[in-house]
């Protein structure tokens, strides 16, 4: 009886019996390898974080966002990765399926006449073939299977890695607009400040003339409206350079934005409270740490692919076709030809190099492994630190926004005072010194509450949005 149909049944016994190599065990929460919930769905014990942004109520920041999206550079790199790994994991899975392939030629030759005898050189041959190759291996001892393992987790770290792109994407994109607002808004603090420091340096030129005041008041009001005016530049420099920076987080030039973005605007208030959750919610959450897990998860199936090169190689192959002398001959009966044989390949020995492959793969999953377990530290880090940021700062920015109010009073009374000469003038210097000082720090902290939050939402994992990945 013909062997290669009883090995070819061998293989097929073996083929779902044995697969070398570690199992694998998703370590975070719940199912790392689906998707997580679509935008605007409940996310238990967190609320709806994945369109955190739109919690400023800022339409120009919500369409800055959208547009971003749509059009950064370093997303569709992200999304390229992501097409790259789906066409690797085509490769890895094309193993399991037997491989054809055809072939034909055509060739017309002359021999020799002076190297042959019996005066049968100097003849024109034709030689034509067609034939049809197919060969395949069953994946007996699961090679095949671990390397569409590691294929499909690469798959899915390169999904995480777009998610992580895209978080870090929305967030920058946010935090440059609140800084934008942010410094526009010290700007408008200083020309306030200046405005009301001229008024006071005419006043105080009035006053001279009229022999109330001196010299000194006079050059101490010059010396002040200065020193606030020289403070503008720098605020238009700042507020310029996010207008550059959000034209090219947009996908455009750097002066891309400048007409849309120059005009000043108020800045947006930041929620009061931020809904945080469990922290298996935030490592399940967190696009970074589920990139870590499928690192992991390709590194340990790559363990199995190289633990199965120490095993035999089974395959079959088969050859069907046509040969003949006249191209009208290929067709005939006569020239018909087939083969059909199994194989075997095993390799003896290699001089340690599969079981140098096999340590270099371990080791490579315990770094994995690692960096797995690092990601997930570091994202409690980081929550921890942007909740206590975000907490003290605005403790900060109450104490702060009493204290403005505390100081304008002041600066008002010192102003009535001195124009009723009741007060010195460095009285009203001083006070108004102080006024400007206190505006600005409340500004700076209202921007900061902001960024903290912006911070915060990015370390809750916020802004991933949906990438769905085929298994």
């Amino acid at each position: 009886m013909n062997i290669a149909p009883r090995l070819a049944l061998l293989s097929f016994a073996f083929l779902v019996s044995c697969t070398v190599g570690p199992n694998y065990q998703s370590a975070l929460p719940g199912d790392v390898t689906k998707p997580l919930a679509t935008p605007g769905a409940d996310l238990s014990n967190t609320g709806d974080i994945t369109a955190w942004w739109r919690k400023f109520n800022e339409p120009k920041l919500n369409s800055l966002i959208t547009r971003a999206i749509d059009a950064n550079q370093d997303l569709k790199i992200a999304a390229s990765r992501v097409a790259e790994a789906k066409a690797a994991r085509t490769i890895a899975r094309a193993d399991y399926f037997p491989q054809v392939s055809a072939g034909g030629g055509a060739v017309r030759s002359q021999t020799s006449e002076a190297g042959s005898s019996f005066g049968q050189g100097g003849q024109t041959n034709n030689f034509f073939n067609l034939n049809l190759d197919a060969s395949w291996e069953p994946d007996i001892f699961g090679g095949t299977r671990r390397n569409v393992q590691a294929s499909t987790a690469d798959l899915q770290a390169a999904a995480e890695n777009m998610r992580d792109v895209r978080v870090g994407l929305v967030a920058e994109v946010a935090a440059t607009y609140l800084e934008l607002r942010g410094h526009q808004a010290r700007k408008s603090v200083a020309e306030r400040n200046l405005k009301s420091q001229q008024d006071t340096l005419e006043l105080t030129r009035s006053r001279q003339a009229a022999g109330v005041a001196n010299d000194l008041d006079v050059a101490r009001a010059e010396a002040q409206a200065e020193t606030t005016a020289a403070t503008i530049p720098l605020f238009e420099a700042a507020l310029r350079r996010s207008i550059y920076r959000l034209g090219v987080l947009l996908g455009g030039t750097p002066g891309s934005m400048v007409e849309e973005l120059v005009s000043a605007k108020a800045q947006p208030v930041a929620p009061p409270t931020v809904p945080v959750g469990l922290p298996s919610d935030l490592v399940r959450r967190r696009p970074d740490v589920r990139r870590a897990e499928r690192e992991l998860a390709a590194a340990t199936a790559r363990i199995g692919v190289a633990v199965a090169d120490l095993y035999p190689r089974f395959s079959l192959t088969a050859r069907v076709g046509s040969s003949a002398l006249e191209a009208e001959e290929l067709f005939k009966g006569k020239g018909g030809l087939w083969s059909l044989g199994p194989s075997l390949d095993w390799p003896i020995f290699t001089a340690g190099k599969i079981r140098g492959n096999i340590a270099v793969q371990n080791a490579r999953q315990e770094q994995a492994a690692l960096r797995f377990e690092k990601s997930i530290y570091l994202a409690l880090e980081d929550v921890e630190g942007s909740l206590i940021s975000f907490g003290q700062e605005q403790k900060r920015y109450a104490s702060l926004t009493r204290s403005v109010n505390a100081t304008r009073r002041a600066s008002s009374l010192a102003n009535d005072r001195y124009k009723a000469g009741l007060e010195n003038f460095l009285t009203v210097l001083e006070a108004d010194r102080q006024l400007l000082l206190a505006e600005e720090s409340q500004v700076l902290s209202q921007t900061q509450v902001s960024l903290d939050l912006v911070r915060l939402y990015k370390a809750l994992g916020g802004g991933w949005g949906e990438t769905r990945v085929k298994k």
